[in-house]
């Protein structure tokens, strides 16, 4: 800079020139169109501009002046130039030295290429300083000595531009001291004052991962303001995932890879996509792809042996049984046979072999089935079960094939709105040999809606209904039941329940089949993963009911309490162990919302029951 001359140092020459071209850039604006920040900043900073251009041609006039005075003083300074030409020379002096700069900047952008740098994980955007900065700005071409920014450069605000800083300072400081409210407020704070700034956009969408909806429109806003940066895409890509939005995520996978077509964390993140979609042929393809370049990545080695495993054939051998209060038992042998898989749909085969036993009597059962289930996009799954039951013959009569089977579709708003759960199935009911002798079959429709009301909180409607048909008489059942759940942490959820049950009439035929029950009770949903990747899930549920039988009062209140539990132990690549216990001591057996658990095969309204079923699940090479 030239010392003692103010606003003549590189930084005040480029704000200077800036500010003298907002003119220019707010005409251009205007006749494109374009959103502007309106004339009053722009007469405002160029009065500064020019009213600092003034004080410097002053100062300059006034050494001159004080030099020319002090000739006769000062004997040196007699072959001074009899003109003042230091304004001018303070000017030209400041200009040539930003030109320099500039020049010099523009040649080197031109010779020296930055290569995006290599991670080892797509979630590890924060040690990208080429991606978290986000500080490129548009490119300046220099024109004249005394020209400045061209059409495509931002006003320049010194308050403005102070106050962002100062923001954008703290807000980093936050970020990397993991204080993320105050790094959240600061990166808003700065985005209010220049919201085209790409460096808090990104870091703002980074620090609002847990709103989908908010992330996502900051990862695209981050997209639009640096559209050649590819990590921008593997960002924007990965967040789709997570919402289940996997064909728009595949999208921004394709459009990174033709920024960036050799880059690890493109392709990766494309084929654990493309798994996450049950697309697991082409994900092998992807992994197998990159391997044959890179044989040394140990980390795509394991997860292309991960989604070998998932897309195997496995076999399921299970084994289960019951007990009630009333002595009944039964015991379950079988397993599942499930069919290799390339796409979203995996096939497979249940055949199970089932004895109920009372105090005296005893009476078998199989049961044949074939399986689908499939996921055509990332909001919905469909699973698919049909075949038939055989009924062991009783004396004379011969031995029955029933058709059974059953349908459940899912649909949940990848931002977390709301969810359908749509269920239709027909199954004979085997809790006791009287059941199974009568014939007992349930064929029922029902819905499940959940809508979210407020953060943390949703609401459910249940609604069933049921034909409970045997060859002694044909019944039905309705069942309504209204939820109000409460998610207390990513793992626990709290919820208050209440139930209404209806029959039409009373039955011969082996069941319970009382006027009207109602129940309300508190549950809890816990579902959580260890380190070892063991998954644990309860639905506990404590509370009262009290039944009205046919054609008489609703009688007092007594307990109602119902328990399930899943286990899944990874033992080896492959191989999985699964524990299952179902226990309900409400006289109905009540169905969870979150399990769908149900046996329709209470006897009495003080009927309890406990069943169990253990199964192995294991991938063959």
């Amino acid at each position: 800079m030239t010392a003692g001359l103010p606003g003549t140092g590189i930084g005040g020459m480029f704000y200077l020139m800036s500010a003298l071209a907002t003119p220019l850039r707010e005409a251009y604006l205007r006749v494109r169109g374009r959103r502007s920040r309106g004339w009053g900043v722009v007469a405002t900073q160029t009065a500064i501009a020019g009213a600092i251009l003034a004080g410097v041609w002053a100062t300059g006039w006034l050494l001159g002046l004080a030099l020319s005075a002090s000739r006769s003083v000062i004997p040196a300074l007699a072959t001074v130039h009899p003109g003042n030409l230091l304004p001018a020379v303070a000017l030209l002096f400041s200009v040539g030295t930003l030109a320099a700069v500039l020049l010099g900047v523009e040649v080197l952008r031109l010779w020296i290429r930055r290569r995006p740098g290599r991670e080892t994980s797509i979630k590890r955007y924060q040690r990208r300083r080429a991606v978290a900065a986000g500080e490129r700005r548009r490119r300046i071409v220099l024109l004249l000595l005394g020209a400045v920014v061209t059409a495509h450069a931002r006003p320049a605000a010194a308050q403005g531009g102070n106050l962002t800083t100062g923001h954008l300072g703290r807000a980093d400081s936050a970020f990397t001291a993991g204080d993320t409210r105050a790094a959240a407020q600061e990166y808003a704070a700065v985005l209010a004052a220049d919201p085209w700034n790409s460096h808090a956009t990104y870091r703002l969408a980074q620090l609002h991962r847990h709103d989908p909806r908010l992330a996502l429109r900051l990862f695209r806003r981050y997209v639009d303001l640096e559209p050649s940066d590819p990590w921008g895409y593997m960002a924007l890509a990965e967040m789709l995932a997570r919402a289940g939005r996997y064909g728009a995520a595949l999208r921004c996978y394709d459009d990174a890879l033709r920024l960036a077509p050799d880059e690890r964390d493109a392709v990766v993140g494309r084929a654990r996509t493309l798994a996450r979609a049950r697309r697991a042929g082409a994900a092998i393809a992807v992994y197998e792809g990159w391997l044959a370049a890179h044989p040394t990545d140990a980390e795509v080695r394991r997860e292309l042996a991960a989604a070998r495993v998932a897309a195997a054939p496995a076999i399921m051998p299970l084994v289960g049984g019951s007990r009630d209060s009333d002595g009944n038992a039964t015991l379950r042998l079988g397993g599942v046979a499930e069919l290799e898989a390339s796409g979203p749909t995996r096939l497979g085969v249940r055949a199970t072999r089932e004895q109920i036993r009372d105090g005296g009597t005893a009476i078998g059962l199989d049961e044949l089935t074939l399986r689908a289930a499939a996921r055509p996009r990332g909001t919905l799954q469909i699973d698919l079960e049909g075949g038939a039951t055989r009924v062991d013959a009783v004396g004379s009569a011969g031995a029955p094939l029933i058709p059974t089977g059953q349908l459940r579709a899912r649909w949940r708003d990848p931002m977390g709105g709301p969810a359908i759960d749509l269920r239709a199935r027909r199954n004979v009911i085997d809790a006791s040999p009287l059941l199974v002798t009568n014939r007992v079959v349930r064929t029922e429709i029902g819905a499940i809606v959940e809508l979210p009301v407020a953060k943390g909180l949703k609401l459910r409607g249940i609604g069933r209904t049921a034909a409970l048909s045997s060859s002694l008489d044909v019944n039905h059942r309705t069942t309504f039941a209204g939820v109000a759940a409460v998610a207390v942490t990513p793992i626990l959820e709290v919820s208050g329940q209440i139930h209404e049950i209806r029959y039409s009439r009373p039955s011969s035929a082996g069941y319970f089949a009382p006027r009207l029950v109602q129940i309300a009770q508190a549950g809890s949903y816990i579902e959580l993963e260890t380190a070892r990747s063991i998954v644990l899930a309860f639905d506990l549920g404590a509370g009262v009911q009290r039944v009205a039988q046919q054609r008489a009062a609703v009688g007092p209140w007594r307990r109602a309490l119902r328990l399930y539990s899943l286990i899944a132990v990874p033992l080896a690549p492959g191989r999985e162990l699964r524990f299952e216990l179902d226990a309900d001591d409400s006289g109905v057996a009540t169905e969870s919302a979150k399990t769908a658990v149900a046996t329709d095969s209470a006897t009495t309204a003080q009927w309890r029951y406990v069943s169990m079923q253990v199964s192995l699940r294991v991938a063959l090479p």
